[in-house]
């Protein structure tokens, strides 16, 4: 119960056995249609978005439940005047998450962790692999692809097919964000630079996110600047990738 999270009302299993579940009724716009629309964000609204969601992360991740597919089609924003810029941010379908005991072991019937499961534009690398170890560092990674995206309107990673993005996403160092967006203050662009760590154990824990998005509110909010005449956006690569790892 967060209300930065869905809420789901009700659940049980229909007379034949089929299971549903009730969730709570949206009136807003998808992130990725925002992103559409205008390319990037400020600065300011980006960071906005991004404590918002980490704040959400957060509590799921004490709760012991990785999300393992944060992507801007899986973040609405609504309205809300009782905060600050009157918006808030929801966020979506943990129908790929993964629930961990206490001990940091993965509950029984828990999703596989030998199966790909994820949108490959905003995967971790040990996700990419298929690590049975994934946990809540990978939605520090996914966080940090979306933070950059939404600041300069461009991914990280961009190839033509999916295997090749997660190959990136292992193998390559992305372009610092303060070459692409020079103008973005030093704090953002370190954060986002330790959310893209290849090793995971060198990013920040959510909560720890949070707390720094917090202290760059201030310093994020910039005039913004638009994208430079011609620039073309990177388009996000939306299909799960579900396949066995190979030895």
């Amino acid at each position: 119960d967060h209300p930065g999270l869905t809420k789901v009302m009700e659940s049980g299993q229909l007379p034949g056995g089929r299971p549903y579940f009730v969730m709570e009724f949206l009136v807003g716009e998808s992130l990725q249609s925002r992103l559409k629309q205008r390319g990037r964000l400020s600065q300011k609204e980006a960071v906005a978005i991004g404590e918002s969601l980490a704040q959400a992360l957060s509590a799921a991740h004490k709760a012991g439940i990785i999300h393992r597919d944060l992507k801007p089609d899986n973040v609405m924003i609504v309205a809300d005047p009782e905060i600050s810029g009157g918006e808030r941010t929801k966020l979506l379908d943990f129908g790929i998450a993964k629930l961990r005991q206490s001990n940091g072991s993965t509950m029984p019937g828990a999703t596989k962790g030998d199966v790909l499961l994820g949108t490959p534009a905003y995967m971790s690398p040990e996700q990419c692999k298929g690590a049975g170890s994934v946990d809540g560092k990978t939605d520090c990674y996914a966080l940090g692809i979306m933070l950059y995206r939404l600041v300069s309107g461009q991914l990280p990673f961009h190839a033509e097919g999916s295997g090749e993005v997660m190959a990136l996403h292992i193998f390559q160092e992305p372009t610092p964000l303060s070459v692409r967006c020079p103008w973005v203050p030093e704090g953002l662009t370190k954060l986002v630079a330790q959310l893209l760590q290849k090793d995971k154990d060198a990013r920040p824990s959510m909560a720890e996110v949070v707390i720094a998005l917090d202290q760059l509110t201030t310093e994020c909010a910039g005039v913004f600047r638009p994208l430079p005449e011609g620039t073309t956006k990177d388009l996000d690569t939306t299909d799960l990738v579900a396949e066995p790892t190979s030895g």
